[in-house]
C-alpha cells in the first residue's frame, strides 16, 4: 500500500476515548485503542491471534484487554499475559502488535511504523489549541477517497471561491496573491486577499465599523497528511496578529487506499465565552466539509476510477504549486522508506504558525 508508515497519525480525539475500547483501521491495519485504569491510552492490533476475534469488543482489566471470544488477556506490549484455559500456559504466537501512542493537542497520535523510530518530537505542532486565548471544537468526517486527494483540496484553497460561498466570494480567485515554501518535510502555502469585503464567515467575528479588510488563508502541510490552516482578517494594511483569527487543524489518517479518517478542529480568538457563536462557526465549517468538499472529493475519486494521479496528466493551475510539491515529497519519502533508506534529520516538527503579511 502506498503509505508512509514511519509517521504520526491521529487515531481519535482524546476526549472521545473512555472506558470502552474502540476500533479504527489505520493504513489498512485494524487497531484497538483503550484506556488503562490509570488513564493511559494503549493501542494494539485488533485481531486476536487465537481465533481472530476483535479485541476492541473485549473488556479492560487494569492495563490489559481481554479477548471477548476465549478470554486471553494482552498487555500494553501486545503480549498475552493470561490464559484462562487448562494450566494457563501461554501458547506460542500469542502476541499482537503494539503501537506507540502519544496524547497531545487534544488528539491521540499513533505511530504505525517501526516503534524504535517513534520520536514524539516529530508530532507536528498544534499547540495553538493549547493556548488559553483560543477556544476550539473538534469533529470527524469519514471520506470515501484516498487521503492525497484531500491533501490536494486543502493545499489549494482557491477552490473556496467556487465551492464555499460561506467562506469566500467567487471573485476572490482572480485577486488572490499566493506563495509556496518548503522546509524539509513541511510545505507552506500562502494565500492573501487584500482590501476585500468581509466574508460571511468573518462577519461573525468582525468587530470593526469598516466592512473591508485584508484576509489570509495560509496552510502548513506536514508529511504525510497533517495540516494547519491560519485563516484571519485584519484592517486594510493592519497587523495580522491584531485581527480575528480562526485557525483550523486538518488531520488526515488513511484508513485504506480508498478511504480516509478526517479529524478536524477549529479555534477562534474572539468571544471565547460565546457558545452560540462557537456553534455557528463550527456548523458552518462542518457544512462546508460535509456537503461541499466531501462530495466533490468523492466525485473526483470516482472519476479517477483507481488510476494514478499523474497518469491522468492533470492540467496545472497557478494555485497547484503546494499540492504538487507535497505529492512529490510524499512519493519520495514512501520510496525511501520502502527501500530501507534512512530518513534524513530534516524530519523536525514544524513551527506552530507563520503569520506572514
Amino acid at each position: 500500500m502506498p503509505f508512509l508508515f514511519d509517521a504520526w497519525y491521529v487515531a481519535g480525539w482524546s476526549e472521545t476515548l473512555g472506558e470502552t475500547p474502540v476500533r479504527i483501521t489505520i493504513l489498512g491495519e485494524p487497531v484497538a485503542i483503550y484506556r488503562a485504569e490509570d488513564g493511559r491510552a494503549i493501542a494494539l492490533g485488533d485481531i486476536c491471534p487465537h481465533r481472530f476475534a476483535s479485541l476492541s469488543q473485549g473488556k479492560v482489566f487494569g492495563d490489559t484487554i481481554r479477548c471477548p471470544y476465549h478470554g486471553l488477556r494482552f498487555d500494553p506490549a501486545g503480549k498475552c499475559v493470561h490464559n484462562p484455559h487448562g494450566d494457563g500456559t501461554v501458547p506460542p504466537g500469542a502476541l499482537v502488535k503494539s503501537y506507540p501512542v502519544v496524547e497531545r493537542h487534544h488528539a491521540l497520535w499513533i505511530w504505525p511504523g517501526d516503534p524504535e523510530r517513534a520520536d514524539p518530537a516529530l508530532i507536528p505542532d498544534f499547540s495553538v489549541y493549547d493556548r488559553p486565548d483560543i477556544v476550539s471544537s473538534r469533529d470527524y468526517l469519514h471520506v470515501g477517497a484516498n487521503y492525497e486527494l484531500i491533501n490536494d483540496n486543502l493545499l489549494d484553497l482557491s477552490h473556496a471561491a467556487f465551492l464555499h460561498p460561506f467562506l469566500a466570494p467567487e471573485s476572490f480567485a482572480a485577486r488572490s496573491r499566493t506563495r509556496v515554501e518548503q522546509e524539509g518535510r513541511t510545505v507552506y502555502s500562502y494565500l492573501w486577499n487584500d482590501d476585500e469585503e468581509i466574508t460571511p464567515l468573518f462577519r461573525l467575528v468582525w468587530d470593526k465599523a469598516a466592512g473591508r479588510g485584508d484576509m489570509r488563508s495560509h496552510m502548513r502541510w506536514t508529511a504525510p497528511s497533517n495540516l494547519l490552516l491560519d485563516v484571519g482578517v485584519t484592517d486594510v494594511g493592519g497587523d495580522p496578529a491584531d485581527g480575528p483569527w480562526l485557525p483550523s487543524a486538518h488531520l488526515l489518517t488513511p484508513e485504506t487506499e480508498t478511504s480516509t479518517h478526517y479529524f478536524w478542529m477549529v479555534g477562534r480568538n474572539r468571544q471565547p465565552e460565546n457558545e452560540e457563536l462557537g456553534r455557528i462557526i463550527h456548523g458552518g465549517i462542518k457544512q462546508a466539509f460535509e456537503t461541499e468538499d466531501e462530495p466533490m472529493i468523492a466525485q473526483v475519486a470516482a472519476n479517477m476510477a483507481g488510476r494514478d494521479f499523474w497518469s491522468m496528466r492533470p492540467a496545472i493551475l497557478v494555485g497547484d504549486g503546494a499540492a504538487v510539491r507535497a505529492r512529490r515529497l510524499l512519493a519520495r519519502l514512501i520510496r525511501e522508506e520502502a527501500g530501507g533508506i534512512p530518513q534524513p534529520p530534516e524530519s523536525v516538527a514544524p513551527e506552530p504558525l507563520r503569520v506572514t503579511s
